[in-house]
């Protein structure tokens, strides 16, 4: 099944997953997990509950059904727990019954081999037929917090020890870890979230079915991914550019197992996630490095997404130290300590010594001993609060030592008045500081335990109000510059391989891509002729059937500048060709520094395009950035700006910078030479030679996968989707 051409979402066929009138439990019992899915049913779910299992007559105190079609009424939701193999006969009674809605929390499927794949297609061929929707296998289900729906077979723990309602909505593909969630944040981090979706195998509804609906909850604020495969990465691209909402990421499986196996530098930079990361944060995703950040990212944003771009932070501490390890972490991620004014300083004063200076970070431990019952800590805030140089204030505080007790309603409606935002690094006892954490949460506050977190997340404010500012942005080129539409050409392809360097830059010529110039030669005679012809000094190269390592071979000669040393370079590759490929004359490019640009058709995004710095450590190096095919110049354009390195773009050291609009239409010629010839697996154009500002294919390799044929009709194309 080609998921990428699935049809349009509709939002609407997921609201009996979330809001059903009725459900079945198929495989309830009074033990384990069929009792538990009862009892979490039984505690807050408000809708008919019907216990489905032939051995019992009543479970919970609930009548029960030998099969889901003696359920007289109508039934919105079955809830599966059977084992594996029974499953694919109670989704046929479904069927029958006209149950259009199904989770399946059983495993047993493709997370366990061949056997449990040909299960779970057999289980989704039965559903497309019926037109059922599959939540699942392998998953935990649903848990929506504010509304006391349970359904799960989820230990009793989630909401015996104590529930705290939150507007974040999380979508994790594991199933234990969506149990650890709930008990690790509603039970020691002191956390609040609104829903929790398991999606388990995701055999039929996934990601891009769920987040629509949740980016239209009124109920939700953010929303939270954790994803370990992406089958319709370009859709989801797609609905995390048009949100509304902030959407945070957690993407597993980041090894290096995808990258080894490459064919060419391009794949084998993707990796298994590079390529998807740099696809959603160009969309607008925030992405996390583990469980908890992301979490922390989600609530810093449910919060309050609107924190101001330029972030200009005082902080308020008790201590020298730590005021000096907040500013290193602020400018670690580029925010901006405040610039405090005079006004401020004066009133800030009142609060110190004679011999204190004032200055930000606001260290109080001065003005503790001086005021200590006197709330300097909340004077120095609402004088704060007051400094029109001021967008946030960090706020090092210390619970349960008999210490200052702040106002945190008066605070935050000072705040509200000023549009400014107070955020705590909170330390002290544990029953104090969860009393603190608590009251911060009702009023809108924000709770951090590190002060790097407390860095992190606002950074990450700031960077999703910027990429909403960004995406109005206009192109950095003139206006009565042409608008770049390359000329398309036909390419004939053989069925499958790797093209070499000439065969490819034949092609990249025919599509506007500058290439150095070249000959093919086979004698001494005519590679003497082709070097006087282009110019010493030359290199020669030898050109191998699907090699795309030539320097490690030794086929590759630089800078030959007579006609002695090119016959002795010709002689040696030819003898290291051993009869067969090609040897090929190159002019000898005086090169500033090196780029490398390629395209990749990946599994799950489609076509992408690559930029970043080239040459022999690409690879070492790996600063490039990915982006999806085709692009338009003013993409090409940003693409470039988001390598680590594009200070060399702009001229260093006395290099002249790179003409960013040639280099922008050789990515734009590129990414359509891909994307419009289905055939196309990889290219690679490493390095490209900048001199003198102006970028010159060097090298080139074009991938062709067979395997491609059969999907030119449309593949991985855009599909329509919801608005919200």
């Amino acid at each position: 099944m080609n998921l990428f051409l699935r049809d349009p979402i509709n939002t609407a066929e997921m609201d009996k997953f979330f809001n059903p009138a009725s459900i079945a439990v198929v495989g309830a019992s009074n033990r384990r997990g069929g009792s538990q899915t009862i009892k979490n049913l039984l505690f807050g779910y408000d809708g008919e509950i019907y216990p489905v299992n032939p051995i019992h007559k009543k479970i919970q105190g609930i009548p029960c059904f030998p099969s889901i079609e003696d359920i007289p009424p109508p039934v919105d939701l079955a809830i599966i727990l059977v084992p594996a193999p029974a499953v694919p006969s109670v989704l046929a009674s479904c069927a029958r019954k006209g149950v259009s809605r199904v989770m399946v929390e059983s495993a047993g499927f493709t997370e366990v081999g061949p056997d449990g794949k040909n299960i779970q297609d057999h289980c989704v061929a039965i559903a497309r037929e019926a037109g059922i929707r599959i939540w699942g296998p392998n998953g935990m289900g649903l848990v929506d917090i504010p509304r006391r729906y349970f359904f799960t077979f989820m230990t009793p723990r989630i909401y015996r020890d104590g529930i705290i309602d939150g507007r974040i909505s999380l979508i994790v593909q594991s199933g234990m870890l969506s149990a650890g969630f709930l008990v690790d944040l509603l039970s020691r981090r002191n956390i609040g979230v609104g829903k929790i979706c398991s999606i388990g195998n995701k055999a039929d509804v996934d990601e891009c079915d769920l987040l629509p609906y949740l980016l239209n909850d009124p109920e939700t604020d953010v929303v939270a991914l954790y994803l370990e495969s992406v089958p319709r990465g370009r859709l989801l691209s797609d609905l995390v550019k048009r949100s509304k909402k902030p959407v945070v990421v957690l993407k597993g499986g980041k090894s290096d197992e995808g990258a080894r196996a490459a064919k060419s530098h391009t794949a084998s930079l993707a990796g298994n996630s590079r390529l998807l990361c740099d696809v959603l944060d160009s969309s607008g995703a925030t992405l996390a490095e583990d469980f908890h950040q992301m979490i922390d990212l989600a609530r810093t944003l449910s919060v309050n997404p609107a924190i101001p771009p330029r972030c200009r932070l005082a902080v308020v501490s008790f201590s020298g130290a730590a005021g000096i390890v907040s500013c290193d972490l602020m400018e670690k991620h580029g925010l901006r300590i405040a610039r405090l004014s005079q006004e401020t300083k004066h009133a800030l004063g009142n609060l110190y010594p004679e011999w204190m200076p004032v200055a930000n970070p606001v260290d109080l431990y001065p003005a503790m001993e001086l005021h200590w019952r006197e709330s300097p800590v909340g004077q120095a805030i609402f004088i704060l609060l007051k400094d029109a140089n001021v967008d946030v204030i960090l706020v090092h505080f210390v619970t349960g030592l008999g210490g200052e007790e702040l106002d945190l309603s008066a605070l935050k409606k000072e705040a509200d008045r000023a549009g400014k935002l107070i955020i705590f690094w909170l330390l002290g006892r544990r029953k104090t500081s969860r009393e603190f954490s608590l009251t911060a949460q009702k009023y809108g506050i924000l709770v951090y335990d590190e002060i790097s977190r407390a860095v992190e997340c606002l950074s990450a404010g700031a960077r999703f109000r910027a990429y909403e500012t960004s995406k109005r942005t206009k192109d950095h080129v003139s206006s009565t510059r042409p608008v770049f539409d390359p000329v398309k050409s036909n390419v004939s392809l053989p069925e499958a391989g790797v093209l070499d360097e000439y065969e490819s830059k034949k092609i990249l010529k025919n599509w506007h891509i500058p290439i150095a110039e070249e000959q093919l030669v086979t004698t001494v005679s005519e590679v003497k002729e082709a070097a006087r012809k282009i110019g010493f000094p030359v290199v020669v190269k030898g050109l191998l059937p699907g090699e795309l390592h030539k320097t490690e071979l030794g086929l590759v000669r630089l800078a030959i500048a007579r006609e002695g040393e090119l016959e002795r370079a010709f002689r040696d590759i030819k003898k290291r060709l051993q009869g067969t490929g090609h040897i090929l004359v190159q002019s000898q490019i005086d090169t500033d520094f090196e780029l490398i640009t390629g395209f990749l058709r990946d599994a799950q995004l489609g076509p992408c395009v690559m930029f970043g710095l080239g040459g022999i450590f690409s690879e070492i190096q790996q600063d490039v950035r990915f982006a999806l095919a085709p692009i338009n110049h003013s993409g090409a354009v940003n693409l470039m700006s988001q390598i680590r390195g594009n200070a060399i773009l702009n001229g260093f050291r006395g290099i002249k910078p790179l003409d960013m609009d040639a280099m922008a239409d050789l990515m734009v010629c590129l990414s359509h030479l891909g994307a419009d010839n289905p055939n196309i697996e990889q290219i690679d154009i490493n390095p490209v030679a900048v001199t003198a500002g102006s970028p010159v294919a060097v090298d080139a390799a074009i991938v062709i996968g067979s395997e491609w044929q059969e999907k030119k009709q449309g593949h991985i194309e855009s599909v329509r989707t919801p608005s919200f």
